[in-house]
């Protein structure tokens, strides 16, 4: 196909400028950009421009046919008038009436997209169609092809014509010696050097001149038989190469594909300017973000820290409760309360039950550690206000506007939510630590042992003084005594029993206490440990997506400037193509 490197070239220039325009609406770039690019991409679609000249009956329409492997004659595209036909490109068979002199022929025809022909009536046909011709066609025809009768090239009509074609425009002339078949080649050889010495007389220039045969090209072109000679002996090889040369080095055309690279490449590089800053920013918002995160848990661990000595001290206070609470649970296990006597059907105390070791233990600590932990609520809400203020501060302008005003915070002597709900926590905790001591549920057991072994010196007296009054009887005052003493014996060893039942329950209950101050300290550190996580942890509802968002950004942006690298380098590669070709063509 004529001029298929060009082509190529410009096929590439106008991806990348595609390519180019989906990347700029992508990014939200500007309408004035966009509408260049658009603009350039269609400059770029501009058909070159064939005007064909010659006297009638010369075969310009089967020098056409053969050029373009299209017959124009037998598909209704070429039809049987003297007026000028432009032919360009449409979606059907159509003729569109300009003037009364031009006709605007449109049809379905490949070739058509890329090259316009303007086919004019013979020269000898209407001449005062020849100035509409130069004046209109000529000047922006990128090749003017003269087709001259080998049978007759001397036709003065055509050489007339080329008389009135401006200086400036003649060096888009080619000349072509049609039906050079119907000559024997050594008359061919006489009328080329006959038609150059005329040209170089009247015009002081050669033209390119190419003798051709139509009639063997285009059955080259459609027989597939003997294709290859058959396409030599046309001479269309040789006109071919020429044209592709016009084509693909066209001076003009050149400079246009140059200028589209440069204003492409300028866009490109504005825009690679705006995503580098776009990506540096995305950079430093991940990084503030990452760096604001990563001081959120340092102030969790900050503030946990600080509340350490809290436990200390809670915990030397339930060593102080636990000390009054013992007191308790003695008098609970008083001797006195085994040796009571019980109602019969009740298993409660016959005097009032003393207050409950549980709720007093509660209480104690309530006492205790109160003030203790509201100052540490003070001290949390503190840390989280000040973390708040570094947040705004830090985040200024990425997680921010840039004109957010600072959180002012106004301290009363009124309790915040914030302290109301650790406090509420704190105290929860302390309760359900001392509802899973149940001391209350271990005195009741202890108190029933001793209890069920006190009965049985209210069983043993009355055996003990039968015992006592019958050796008395039998054997005096010795027997008497004798057995006196065993019965003390062992109403003593009763006694003793007893205490040590109460001794037990006492001392189990100590045990539980002293054992339970780890177990108050682990529930204390584990509720205040989440309370303060989830406390800090409310700023991550602002910092979680703000990252996710800024991450997603920076991916979004890096993803479009590699893109607009890769397209950089893409127009550099054409660009050197481009400038290559206009440097070869200003050689030439």
């Amino acid at each position: 196909m004529i001029g298929d490197d060009y082509f190529e070239l410009r096929s590439r220039i106008g991806t990348d400028l595609l390519a180019l325009a989906a990347a700029l609406r992508e990014a939200g770039g500007g309408a004035e950009s966009a509408a260049i690019i658009d603009n350039l991409i269609a400059s770029l679609k501009e058909p070159f421009v064939f005007v064909v000249v010659g006297e009638v009956n010369v075969g310009k329409s089967s020098f056409l046919n053969a050029l373009f492997g299209q017959d124009f004659s037998t598909t209704g595209v070429m039809p049987t008038t003297d007026k000028i036909l432009f032919f360009k490109h449409g979606q059907e068979h159509q003729i569109v009436p300009v003037t009364p002199t031009l006709d605007e022929v449109q049809a379905p025809v490949d070739f058509l997209r890329d090259f316009h022909i303007v086919d004019t009536p013979g020269t000898n046909s209407i001449e005062n169609e020849h100035q509409q011709i130069t004046e209109r066609f000529v000047p922006i025809a990128d090749l003017v092809i003269f087709v001259f009768s080998a049978m007759n090239p001397w036709g003065a009509s055509a050489w007339q014509f080329l008389e009135k074609v401006h200086r400036e425009w003649m060096r888009h002339v080619v000349f072509v010696l049609q039906q050079c078949d119907l000559r024997s080649p050594e008359e061919i050889h006489v009328i080329t050097d006959y038609m150059g010495q005329l040209t170089r007389q009247r015009f002081g220039r050669d033209f390119p001149l190419f003798p051709v045969s139509a009639k063997k090209a285009f059955l080259a072109r459609n027989a597939g038989i003997d294709h290859e000679r058959l396409l030599k002996d046309s001479g269309f090889d040789a006109l071919q190469q020429h044209i592709s040369g016009i084509v693909s080095h066209h001076t003009a055309r050149l400079n246009k594909l140059a200028g589209t690279v440069r204003l492409a490449r300028q866009i490109l590089d504005h825009m690679r300017e705006h995503f580098a800053v776009a990506v540096q920013n995305a950079r430093r918002k991940t990084t503030v973000l990452q760096e604001l995160l990563t001081e959120r848990e340092i102030q969790v661990d900050r503030t946990l820290k600080k509340i350490l000595p809290a436990f200390d001290a809670t915990e030397r206070d339930y060593h102080e409760s636990v000390m009054r609470v013992a007191g308790l649970a003695s008098d609970a296990l008083a001797t006195r309360k085994a040796f009571q006597r019980q109602p019969a059907g009740n298993n409660e105390a016959s005097e009032p039950r003393q207050q409950s070791l549980d709720h007093r233990l509660f209480q104690e600590l309530q006492h205790r550690t109160g003030d203790r932990w509201r100052q540490v609520g003070l001290v949390l809400e503190e840390d989280v206000h000040q973390f708040e203020r570094y947040l705004y501060a830090q985040g200024r302008g990425t997680v921010f506007p840039a004109d957010v005003s600072m959180p002012v915070y106004a301290y009363d002597d009124g309790e915040s939510e914030l302290r109301r709900r650790f406090g509420t926590h704190v105290d929860s905790s302390l309760r359900r630590f001392v509802i899973g001591l149940k001391l209350d549920e271990d005195i009741e057991p202890g108190i029933e042992k001793a209890r069920r072994t006190a009965s049985w010196m209210r069983r043993l007296a009355l055996p003990v003084l039968l015992a006592t009054g019958l050796c008395g009887w039998l054997d005096g005052w010795e027997g008497a005594g004798i057995s006196a003493g065993a019965g003390v014996l062992l109403l003593a060893v009763v006694y003793l029993l007893t205490q040590i039942r109460l001794n037990s329950a006492r001392n189990a209950i100590l045990e539980k206490l002293e054992q339970s101050s780890v177990t108050l300290r682990d529930m204390l550190a584990k509720q205040v440990a989440e309370d303060v996580t989830a406390i800090f942890g409310k700023f991550l509802g602002t910092l979680d997506p703000a990252q996710a968002g800024a991450a997603q950004l920076l991916q979004e942006q890096s993803t479009h400037a590699a893109r607009l690298q890769q397209l950089a380098h893409s127009f550099d590669a054409l660009d050197q193509q481009v400038q290559a070709r206009v440097a070869a063509r200003a050689t030439a």
